[in-house]
C-alpha cells in the first residue's frame, strides 16, 4: 500500500470534497479520484459514500482513518530521523494552533525555529469541528505533532507545557440591558440565550464549569459553533449573548465586553503533547524553543518550577 495513496485519502477524508482535497494537494481532482479508487481496489471495500450533497466516510473508511494517520506519522518521524542523523534538521512540524487566542510566545518561537531551521516546513492546523478534543485525538495518532489547547484540567494520555492563563467576558450588542454594567454576575444572566462553542472546546468548558460552580445547571444556548467570527456576528444581530476568551476583545469595537465577578470563567493554554508517543526530531526541538529560558515568558516560569518534559 503506498503512503501516497494514503494521504490522498486522508484528504478527502478531511475536506468531505474531492475538489478541496485536490486543492489542498496541488493535484488534479482526476487524480484525487483515480487515487482512491485504486486504495479502495486493493482493499476491496468502498471507503467514501458519494452522493450529489456530500461526500461521507463507509465503516470501513472510519476504521482506515485512525490507521492512515498512524503509518503517516511512523514515516514522516523515520524520515526525520535519519535526515537529522545526516546532519541538519528537516521535516515537517505538525502544530495545531486557536488562530485568534494563540498567545504571542507560540507566534514568537515559530519565527525564531524558522530562522534556526529553515529546511523545516511548519503547517499550522485549526481546530476541527471538535475543538480541542479534535486536536488531542491528532496527537493521540501521530498525525499532529504538538497543539496549542485552551484546558481546564489535566487530560488523559497528554503532557501539557502551561503558557499563560486566560479569563472569559460577556459579549453581547450596545443597547443589550447588560451593555453598560461595570461587570456581572452568572446568575444576572439564567434568563438570557447563548451563542457558544460546542461542547469540547476549552472555552466551553471552562464557562459550563462557572456555571455549575454557580448552582446554576442549565442555560439556554441556541447557537452553537467553533467559528469565531460567526459567534461575534450573531450577537450583532442580537441572535443571542455569548462568552467570549479576552484576547479577542482588543480588536472588536461595535459589541461590549462585561467582566464577569466575583468569579469569572477561567481557563489555561498550554502547549500539548502525547506522552505515550516518542517526539519527533523537529517537534522536540521546536518544543525546546517555546520552553527556552526567557524571563518574560509564562513557559519559562512554568519550566523553573517543574522543569520541561523534553525527550533528551
Amino acid at each position: 500500500m503506498e503512503t501516497r495513496k494514503l494521504e490522498v485519502f486522508l484528504a478527502v477524508a478531511e475536506e468531505r470534497s474531492f475538489t478541496r482535497a485536490a486543492e489542498r494537494l496541488h493535484i488534479v481532482q482526476s487524480g484525487v479520484s483515480t487515487s482512491v479508487r485504486s486504495l479502495e481496489r486493493e482493499l476491496g471495500t468502498p471507503l467514501f459514500d458519494r452522493t450529489a450533497q456530500r461526500i461521507t466516510l463507509t465503516e470501513a473508511g472510519r476504521a482506515l482513518a485512525p490507521e492512515a494517520r498512524r503509518v503517516l506519522a511512523a514515516v514522516r518521524h523515520a524520515r526525520q530521523a535519519v535526515q537529522e542523523a545526516g546532519g541538519g534538521l528537516r521535516g515537517t512540524l505538525e502544530l495545531g494552533v486557536l488562530f485568534g487566542v494563540t498567545p504571542d510566545h507560540i507566534r514568537e518561537s515559530l519565527a525564531v525555529f524558522r530562522e534556526r531551521f529553515p529546511m523545516v516546513d511548519i503547517r499550522l492546523r485549526a481546530p476541527e469541528a471538535r475543538g480541542a478534543a479534535g486536536h488531542i485525538e491528532r496527537l493521540r495518532d501521530g498525525s499532529m505533532d504538538l497543539a496549542v489547547l485552551i484546558t481546564i484540567g489535566a487530560v488523559p494520555g497528554i503532557d501539557l507545557y502551561p503558557l499563560t492563563d486566560g479569563e472569559v467576558v460577556l459579549a453581547c450588542p450596545p443597547g443589550h440591558r447588560l451593555a453598560g454594567a461595570p461587570s456581572i454576575g452568572l446568575h444576572d444572566v439564567v434568563e438570557e440565550t447563548f451563542i457558544d462553542f460546542p461542547p469540547g472546546w476549552g472555552v466551553r468548558g471552562a464557562v459550563d464549569r462557572a456555571f455549575v460552580t454557580a448552582g446554576i445547571q442549565q442555560r439556554h444556548i441556541t447557537f452553537e459553533t467553533g467559528d469565531m467570527s460567526s459567534i461575534l456576528d450573531l450577537v450583532r444581530l442580537r441572535a443571542g449573548i455569548a462568552f467570549v476568551p479576552v484576547p479577542i476583545t482588543a480588536d472588536v469595537k461595535d459589541l461590549r465586553f462585561v467582566p464577569v465577578r466575583p468569579r469569572p470563567p477561567t481557563y489555561q493554554i498550554a502547549l500539548a503533547a502525547s506522552r505515550v508517543r516518542r517526539p519527533s526530531p523537529v517537534s522536540r526541538q521546536f518544543l525546546r524553543t517555546v520552553l527556552a529560558s526567557d524571563d518574560d515568558t509564562a513557559a519559562a516560569a512554568w519550566r523553573r518550577r517543574r522543569g520541561a518534559h523534553t525527550d533528551e
